[in-house]
């Protein structure tokens, strides 16, 4: 399944996909981030989007879906990841399995996705973990975390594949 959530992403990242349906809502870029801006992500307007130390945290209007999008040295994927599971925790979620994990190439750059089959508070969630090599000098690496429920993953897909299409690094 993840091999083919991975084709259809590279597929969606490669062609330029339709502007949001719903309207021609204004959008706020960010860059990954103020201190070393190796990329600009652009969040549609309706939906939050806020610094945080390591990037920007991004959530829709009805909390369906929740993303960080953070610059760190990759020796510390480990511990971002472990901080996120606290916070996990503390919203409910319980962390299944770790589904499989797939490695593509976008625009030249590394992508390695990998997905967690999750429950929050008793239905099914989707989490993914997505390591980016901006291919900067310091090394760093985005990761994108992913959090949404099953509904909230279908009814946004367009618009979050929309904001990894239009990735922009520097």
């Amino acid at each position: 399944m993840l091999r083919t959530i991975a084709c259809a992403l590279t597929a969606a990242l490669v062609s330029f996909a339709t502007p949001f349906a719903t309207a021609p809502a204004q959008a706020e870029a960010f860059n990954i981030t103020e201190a070393d801006p190796v990329a600009v992500i652009t969040v549609p307007d309706d939906w939050e989007g806020k610094k945080v130390a390591r990037g920007i945290q991004i959530k829709t209007p009805d909390d369906e879906i929740y993303m960080w999008v953070e610059l760190i040295p990759p020796n510390e994927i480990d511990a971002v990841q472990k901080e996120h599971n606290s916070y996990f925790d503390g919203q409910g979620v319980k962390i299944e399995s770790a589904g499989e994990t797939v490695q593509i190439e976008v625009n030249g750059r590394p992508w390695v996705i990998s997905e967690l089959k999750a429950k929050a508070k008793g239905e099914d969630s989707v989490i993914r973990y997505v390591a980016i090599n901006p291919k900067v000098a310091s090394g760093k690496l985005i990761l994108l975390t992913y959090w949404a429920s099953l509904e909230g993953d279908k009814k946004y897909n367009d618009a979050t594949t929309k904001m990894l299409e239009n990735l922009g690094f520097k």
